[in-house]
């Protein structure tokens, strides 16, 4: 291991802390990258097992470790190979992850193709903790989306983002290292309100799962995301701060609504939900100051896919909850949005609704 005094084209950062199981693979996936331009930096967060000599066994002048004294943390330990980076452009990736051999050529070119764009993500897919793959992860695409999206969640996978390194470092800085989790979305969204971003329609990453990783213990111990969108909901819509330890919670139903699926709702329950989604999305559009034209598409979009939304929770609503359905719901999806009608599965949906209706006594 070297260092050259030539900068190269891009700096890949990965933190690791007492990750022997994986770092290999994560560590090859970057040297077996097509494109060959680049440095990775290995900052070892006080690991007690074989993690660091794991990485000083790939013998590659590309890779340069540094060791913290003591176990910082995430967010301090990503700031140090942040600080060391010389490359034009950052990329991240986890040390229990893998980039595919395109990863970085893909990013690159497309980054040299949208000068405007400072922040890169890509679709990624899951991967069991043997390796085997999952489930493919589609992402929004474009900055009004996905600036809109994360409202909600975050849209942006922290082992497949890239970004332009002085031009974020000098008009958004670094992580904020008082957050032990959210540090990504923290610092996504105060790129996205400043600059352009976008996600590489294309899965460039697989994306690890296992007992020990930031994915699987998000949901168990951290809360600061969410906490951050809550409070952003909060602000826009009005909800009493007397309410607030009822925010995230509240939150997590427009989540359901739009993003995931509304389970176990009653009707009234998923009209006031869908309602309070394009309350929001309105919101937002005011407050981020979203081009006329771009909020007329994202609004019909927004409205598409609620009717869909509310479709499939009737279709798959227990019989009890079926017989409670009424022209109402039948009713807000044709006005939020008549063309979520022009699929087969939405026509079905609407079909077997409207009968249930009319079979009512």
């Amino acid at each position: 291991m070297s260092n050259d005094a030539r900068a190269p084209r891009v700096s890949v950062v990965m933190a690791v802390h007492d990750g022997e199981r994986y770092i290999g693979a994560a560590v090859d996936s970057i040297l077996g990258q097509q494109l060959g331009d680049l440095e990775l930096i290995v900052v070892d967060d006080g690991s007690t097992d074989r993690s660091a000599e794991i990485v000083r066994a790939r013998d590659d002048r590309r890779v340069r470790l540094i060791t913290n004294e003591r176990n910082l943390g995430l967010a301090p330990s990503l700031n140090v190979g942040l600080a060391a980076a010389r490359g034009e452009l950052v990329a991240r990736l986890d040390a229990d992850d893998v980039a595919l051999p395109q990863r970085l050529a893909r990013q690159v070119a497309f980054m040299d193709a949208n000068p405007r764009v400072a922040l890169l993500g890509s679709w990624y897919r899951e991967m069991a903790a043997d390796g085997t793959p999952g489930a493919l992860v589609k992402l929004p695409t474009e900055h009004w989306e996905l600036r809109w999206h994360m409202c909600l969640y975050s849209p942006f996978a922290h082992s497949a983002v890239l970004w332009r390194r002085t031009l974020v470092a000098e008009r958004v800085g670094a992580y904020d290292e008082r957050l032990a989790y959210s540090m990504d979305f923290d610092l996504w969204r105060r790129i996205a309100e400043r600059l352009e971003v976008a996600n590489v329609p294309e899965s460039l990453l697989h994306l690890r799962a296992h007992e020990r990783s930031m994915t699987a213990t998000y949901g168990e111990r951290a809360r600061e995301g969410l906490r951050m969108q809550a409070a952003y909901a909060a602000r826009l819509l009005g909800w009493p701060d007397s309410d607030g330890e009822n925010h995230t919670t509240r939150l997590q139903r427009l989540y359901r609504m739009f993003i995931s699926r509304p389970r176990d709702r009653s009707q009234a329950e998923l009209l006031a939900d869908a309602a309070e989604v394009v309350r929001l999305h309105e919101a937002f559009v005011h407050d981020a100051g979203v081009p006329i034209d771009v909020a007329r598409q994202e609004r019909r979009k927004v409205r598409e896919r609620l009717a869909r939304q509310l479709l499939w929770a009737s279709r798959t609503a227990s019989d009890g909850q079926r017989r409670g359905a009424s022209g109402e719901l039948l009713r807000a999806v044709a006005t939020l949005a008549p063309g979520a009608f022009l699929s087969r599965e939405s026509v079905d949906a609407a079909i077997g609704l409207t009968a249930r209706v009319l079979k009512r006594p």
